[in-house]
């Protein structure tokens, strides 16, 4: 990942686009871009004429390619989009890619103002024409409000003058810069990847306007939470829990409700959770449960609550029949992973975390896979260097998720994918009285997945042996605990991916070929008694 990036604002008609980012150019040291008049300067027409006589598809293409060359030819640049630019999916996933997306906005009647008391209005705004302005900017920004929020921030530009929006953009832009948007809608949010990133933390709470925060968190982090929440004015309620996935109960799930209810909080609140992944799935299903449903503000800080449980809004605790079996799809509205967090996270839980790492890797394909490799030894050092690989195979690794989430959030299809090596590996975990924590498991899992490929013919005894080295340079075991079948039934029997007498099982063979199938049961309990003899 290169920076600096471009900035690209997107926005309705009279949210400021023009205004605010020459400004912003002028303060990044960037080539400012209006792609209306580079449009129009390549095309030798006005943009009302190009609708009349071409229509709004073509002005659409028309826009899509010049808005890419245009990126291709400056070192960088703030672009001003077109206000319909970033409807089209494909164009509005290039500029996130390649740069800072933002999206300016403002109340309907501020919109309104500002468009009627233009004089170019409306022969230069075509979609204004025939209708009155208001009901006309109304259907815009209701077709539009999805698109708008796939950004990596909304800013509303009727909250200070251009010169304080253009400041306020360039003073986030080295976190936005470093931050990945999960492309959900109105539910999308951003993960920053950055080291000091928890430096801001107490701004980026203050941006989301809430009334209170509830702070969950354990005894591991507790002091260093106090610290990194010092400068928030918010009033905050905190809900310190004893750390373990033994305590991801609903006793748990009760202490947060009751902390909330008895601080009298509204739907403004906001739920926080700082540590690591039991920390993260409380407190996400505690803020989708309580009051219907409140926002939750991720901040892991694990290795793999960065990388797995804090992205993607999957919440939920343990029962005693199994992991993970009660819970709620609840989107945070912010997820913030710093990577100097993981400075005082134990050698074991720190190897851990690179399970779901190289599992995502295997999904995406060769390249991430060989950059793993690459930095198997750096990723566990303590030094620049190290905490340097670490945040890129983070940054690598939530991409991959993010751009699975995106496509299927609620797990009908291609998210089952992420599953992969997690039948087993959850199966193993629980059966050890999770004495094996869950990366640990989720490493053997993955090992006995292609196991079971090969026997499917999914995959080549070369691909196991690439798997297992790879994580047996990480730290990670590869070698099956010593549970059998037997002990591995009862918790397969009740697997969310269990249907009746069969499995639905993430098979692999090479680094990106990676897909669902259905197995019996039978076939898997006689790997794991295979494996278990060894």
């Amino acid at each position: 990942m290169t920076h600096p990036r471009h900035v690209f604002l997107s926005g309705p008609m009279g949210a400021g686009k023009s205004t605010v980012g020459p400004l912003l150019a002028s303060a990044i040291g960037a080539t400012f871009v209006d792609l209306d008049t580079s449009l129009e300067r390549e095309t030798g027409m006005r943009i009302a004429e190009i609708f009349r006589s071409r229509g709004e598809a073509t002005f659409r293409r028309l826009e899509a390619d010049v808005v890419r060359r245009l990126v291709a030819h400056e070192r960088r640049g703030v672009f001003a989009l077109g206000g319909g630019t970033v409807e089209d999916p494909e164009t509005r996933a290039f500029l996130l890619d390649r740069g800072v997306l933002v999206t300016l906005s403002a109340p309907l009647a501020s919109l309104v103002s500002r468009t009627t008391s233009d004089p170019r209005s409306p022969t230069s705004r075509p979609l204004l024409a025939g209708d009155a302005p208001s009901a006309a900017l109304a259907r815009i920004l209701e077709r539009r409000a999805d698109a708008y929020a796939e950004a990596h921030r909304v800013i509303d530009t009727s909250e200070g003058g251009p010169e304080e929006i253009a400041a306020r953009i360039a003073r986030w832009l080295p976190l936005d810069e470093r931050s990945i948007c999960v492309q959900l809608g109105r539910r999308s949010h951003r993960v920053v990847i950055a080291r000091g990133a928890l430096a801001s933390l107490g701004d980026e709470l203050a941006a989301l306007e809430p009334s209170r925060l509830v702070i969950v968190t354990d005894a591991n982090v507790r002091a260093e939470a106090a610290r990194w929440l010092s400068s928030t004015t918010t009033p905050m309620t905190w809900v310190e829990l004893a750390p373990g996935e033994a305590n991801k109960s609903i006793a748990s799930i009760e202490r947060i409700w009751d902390a909330a209810i008895e601080a009298h909080v509204d739907r403004r609140a906001v739920v926080v959770a700082v540590g690591g992944g039991v920390v993260g799935d409380l407190a996400g299903f505690a803020a989708a449960t309580l009051l219907r449903g409140v926002r939750v503000v991720q901040v892991p800080t694990s290795l793999l609550a960065m990388v797995d449980s804090s992205v993607g809004g999957k919440t939920a605790i343990d029962r005693a029949q199994g992991k993970n079996l009660v819970g709620a799809f609840h989107q945070p509205s912010l997820v913030v992973c710093d990577v100097d967090a993981l400075a005082s996270l134990p050698g074991r839980e720190l190897r851990a975390g690179m399970a779901e790492i190289v599992k995502t890797a295997w999904i995406e394909g060769e390249g991430d896979v060989a950059a793993l490799e690459r930095d198997a030894e750096r990723l566990l050092a303590d030094d620049d260097e190290g905490r340097a690989a670490r945040e890129r195979a983070i940054h690598r690794a939530v991409r991959t998720k993010a751009r699975i989430v995106a496509s299927d959030e609620t797990e009908q299809g291609a998210r089952r994918l992420l599953n992969f090596g997690h039948t087993l590996g959850h199966a193993v975990e629980a059966a050890s009285g999770y004495a094996l924590v869950h990366g640990e498991a989720i490493a053997i899992g993955l090992v006995a997945a292609l196991r079971l490929s090969v026997q499917l013919g999914h995959a080549e005894p070369a691909h196991v042996a690439r798997m297992t080295a790879l994580l047996e340079r990480l730290g990670l075991p590869v070698a099956w605990p010593g549970h059998g079948a037997e002990a591995l039934a009862r918790y397969l029997a009740v697997d969310k991916k269990s249907e009746g007498e069969q499995l639905r099982f993430v098979v692999a063979g090479a680094p990106g070929r990676v897909r669902g199938v259905v197995v019996r049961r039978a076939q898997v309990l006689a790997l794991v008694d295979a494996l278990a003899r060894g």
